[in-house]
C-alpha cells in the first residue's frame, strides 16, 4: 500500500498482517480526530528513515513464530540499543502500530509538554484572556502581577515572564522581548555609567500618553508633559513634575526641587501613604541639548549648589538610555489607564482616547506617585537584578546625601531671572509695575537688581536682598490686580499689538486678559484649548466676605481704649 496524501502514514503497514494493519489505521484515525498526531512536515528525512528502518525489524520480530531471543540480540546490536529497549519497541508497536512511536527522541521535554500544573495553566489562561480583551494596552508584566494576586489564597507559584511570553506566542499575541535599536559604532563615546548614588542624575521630558480632563466639566484638555529626574546608579526616580505647559526652565527647576528635597510634606498634601525617601543634591546632571537646560537661571542655580552639568553628544540618543528606558516603562503602565493615546496611531487603532478620558491632572499626579514609590521602587529591576529601593538604602549608608538648608530658596533659585532698574515707583516686568516699601529702604534709586519670576503666577516676583541671604517678595503695585500667567501676559500683548498698541499700558493688559478669560469660560464646553488655558491659571484667593454694617448711635458718650489716651 503506497503512501497517499489522505493517509501519509500507511507506508509502514505494507508488511504487517491484515488485522494489525486495520488496528493501526483505526488508532491513527482516532489520533487525527483528537488532534494529537504530529504533522509529517516537521519530521526530518533522517528521522523518518530511521523510524522506518526500526519498523522493519520490529515487524520481523512480530511475524516470527519461533523463539526470538537470538533475533532480539542480533537486532539490538544492529540498532545499537539495549535488548530492553528493543523489547519496549515491540510492545509499543503491538499496542499501537504507528511508525511515529519509533522516531528517534531528542533530549528534554517533548513538543507541547507543559510543566505547569493544571490549576496554574487554567488561571494563567484566564488572566491572559482578560489581558487580551482590554481595550487599553497594559504591559505584559501585569499578567504576572495579576497571577500573584489571584494565586496567593491558593498557594500557586507564579510563572516566569519567559513562560508568559511562550503562552502569548502560542496564541499569536505579542511577546515580551523586542529587538533593541541598533547602537552606534564601537568608536563612539561611551554612555555614562555610575556606581554612586546621586553621582549621575538624568533629567528629561516627554508627553504623557494619556488625555486628562478638567476638574469642573470633566472634559478632555489634551496630553500633559512630565519631567523626570532619574538616578542611573540605583535606578530610582528622585522626582517628577507634571504640567500642561511645555517644558521650560521652570518645570526643570520644580522637578529638581522635588528630587533634592524631602517629599514627606508633598505626599501628605496629596493624601498618599507611601515611602519615598529618595532625595539629595546630585553631583552631575546629565541632560540633552534642549534650550530649557541652557537658560541662565538653570545654570546659575546649578552653580550655586555645586551641581555639575554635562550635555549629551548631539545625535547620540542612547546616552540617555537609562531615563529613556524608564520613560518607556512608565508609558506602558499608563497605556492601561482610561483615556490613553498609546504610543502611536497604529497601536491606538479605533480606541477613542478623548471619549474615554476620565483622570484629572491631580488624579494623574497621585497615580504616578503611587506607581513610582509604591510599585516601581519595590520590584526587581531587570537591568540591575536588584530592588531600586534596597539599592538606594545600601548606597547612601556610607555617603549621606547633602541637605538643602533653605528649601523655599532652592525653588526660587531655579526660576527664570531678568535684570531691572529700581525707580521711585518700583520696577516693571512685562509692562506690569511692582512695588513695595521695602525697596526704597534696601536699594538706592537707580540700582540694578536681579528679578526672578514664576511664569505660572506673576502676582509677585522675587528680588535677592543685599545680604543675598533671602529673597524679597515684591507684589503688584496695584494689589487689586488678579494673578495671571506669563502666557496670558504675552497673549494679551500680542492682541494689543495687532490693534496698534505696541506699548500697551498695564490697564489695557489686564482688561484684555479679563475679556479673554470670559470668552474661555463660555467656550469651556466646546474648546479643549480653553479648558487647558483655564487649568493653567494661578489659583485666585476667594473674595473676602464683608462684615455686616453695624448701626452706630452717635448720641452716646465715646469711651476710649486705654492705649488711645494721650
Amino acid at each position: 500500500m503506497a503512501r497517499t496524501p489522505e493517509n501519509p502514514r500507511l507506508v509502514s503497514f505494507a508488511r504487517l498482517p491484515k488485522g494489525v494493519q486495520k488496528l493501526g489505521v483505526a488508532r491513527i484515525e482516532l489520533k487525527q480526530r483528537r488532534g494529537s498526531v504530529t504533522d509529517l512536515v516537521h519530521i526530518t528525512e533522517r528521522d523518518w528513515s530511521v523510524a522506518n528502518w526500526r519498523a522493519k525489524g520490529v515487524v520481523r520480530l512480530i511475524e516470527s513464530r519461533g523463539p526470538i531471543g537470538g533475533e532480539i540480540a542480533r537486532l539490538a546490536n544492529l540498532y545499537r540499543v539495549s535488548e530492553r529497549t528493543l523489547r519496549r519497541w515491540v510492545a509499543r508497536f503491538r499496542k499501537d502500530p504507528d511508525v511515529m512511536g519509533l522516531l528517534p527522541r531528542r533530549k528534554g521535554p517533548r513538543v507541547g509538554y507543559r510543566r505547569l500544573g493544571l490549576e496554574t495553566e487554567r488561571l494563567l489562561s484566564e488572566i491572559i484572556d482578560v489581558w487580551a480583551a482590554r481595550t487599553e494596552r497594559i504591559p505584559v508584566s501585569w499578567i504576572v502581577e495579576e497571577f500573584r494576586r489571584r494565586a496567593k489564597p491558593h498557594g500557586l507559584r507564579a510563572p516566569s515572564q519567559i513562560t508568559v511570553a511562550a503562552r502569548l506566542a502560542d496564541r499569536g499575541l505579542r511577546g515580551l522581548s523586542q529587538r533593541a535599536a541598533a547602537r552606534p559604532d564601537s568608536g563612539a563615546p561611551i554612555p555614562p555609567k555610575s556606581t554612586r548614588a546621586l553621582g549621575i542624575v538624568q533629567v528629561d521630558h516627554t508627553l504623557v500618553d494619556i488625555m486628562v480632563v478638567d476638574e469642573i466639566h470633566r472634559q478632555s484638555m489634551g496630553r500633559p508633559w512630565i519631567t523626570i529626574v532619574f538616578d542611573i546608579a540605583t535606578r530610582v526616580v528622585l522626582g517628577f513634575y507634571l504640567s500642561l505647559n511645555a517644558p521650560s526652565a521652570t518645570s526643570v527647576g520644580l522637578a529638581l526641587s522635588m528630587a533634592c528635597l524631602p517629599k514627606d510634606r508633598w505626599l501628605k498634601d496629596r493624601g498618599l501613604d507611601v515611602d519615598w525617601k529618595m532625595a539629595g543634591v546630585p553631583h552631575l546632571l546629565h541632560l540633552d541639548n534642549g534650550k530649557d537646560f541652557h537658560s541662565l537661571a538653570f545654570r546659575r542655580g546649578c552653580e550655586r549648589y555645586g551641581i555639575s552639568v554635562e550635555y549629551r553628544p548631539p545625535g547620540r540618543p542612547h546616552f540617555g538610555g537609562h531615563i529613556e528606558r524608564y520613560l518607556g516603562t512608565l508609558m506602558r503602565r499608563i497605556h492601561g489607564l482610561p483615556g490613553t493615546t498609546f504610543s502611536n496611531p497604529t497601536e491606538r487603532g479605533k480606541y477613542r482616547s478623548e471619549a474615554r478620558a476620565s483622570m484629572t491632572m491631580a488624579e494623574l499626579e497621585r497615580w504616578i506617585a503611587l506607581e513610582i514609590a509604591g510599585r516601581y521602587h519595590r520590584r526587581v529591576h531587570r537591568g540591575i537584578h536588584a530592588i531600586p529601593a534596597d539599592l538606594w538604602r545600601s548606597a547612601i549608608r556610607n555617603h549621606r546625601p547633602s541637605v538643602i538648608p533653605d528649601p523655599e530658596r532652592f525653588v526660587i533659585d531655579f526660576l527664570p531671572a531678568d535684570t531691572r532698574r529700581i525707580g521711585t515707583n518700583g520696577f516693571q516686568v512685562g509692562r506690569i509695575r511692582y512695588w513695595d516699601p521695602v525697596l526704597a529702604r534696601v536699594f538706592p534709586t537707580g540700582s540694578q537688581v536681579l528679578v526672578r519670576y514664576d511664569p505660572t503666577d506673576l502676582s509677585r516676583v522675587y528680588v535677592p536682598s543685599p545680604s543675598d541671604s533671602e529673597y524679597l517678595r515684591i507684589p503688584y503695585a496695584d494689589l487689586r490686580r488678579p494673578p495671571i500667567t506669563l502666557a496670558e501676559l504675552e497673549r494679551a500683548r500680542t492682541v494689543l499689538a495687532a490693534k496698534g498698541a505696541p506699548l500697551p499700558t498695564e490697564d489695557q493688559i489686564f482688561s484684555v486678559t479679563e475679556a479673554q478669560r470670559e470668552i474661555e469660560e463660555k467656550a469651556m464646553n466646546r474648546s479643549r484649548s480653553a479648558r487647558r488655558n483655564r487649568a493653567r491659571r494661578p489659583a485666585t484667593k476667594p473674595p473676602e466676605q464683608t462684615k455686616p454694617k453695624v448701626h452706630v448711635d452717635y448720641s452716646k458718650r465715646v469711651i476710649p481704649y486705654s492705649g488711645e489716651q494721650w
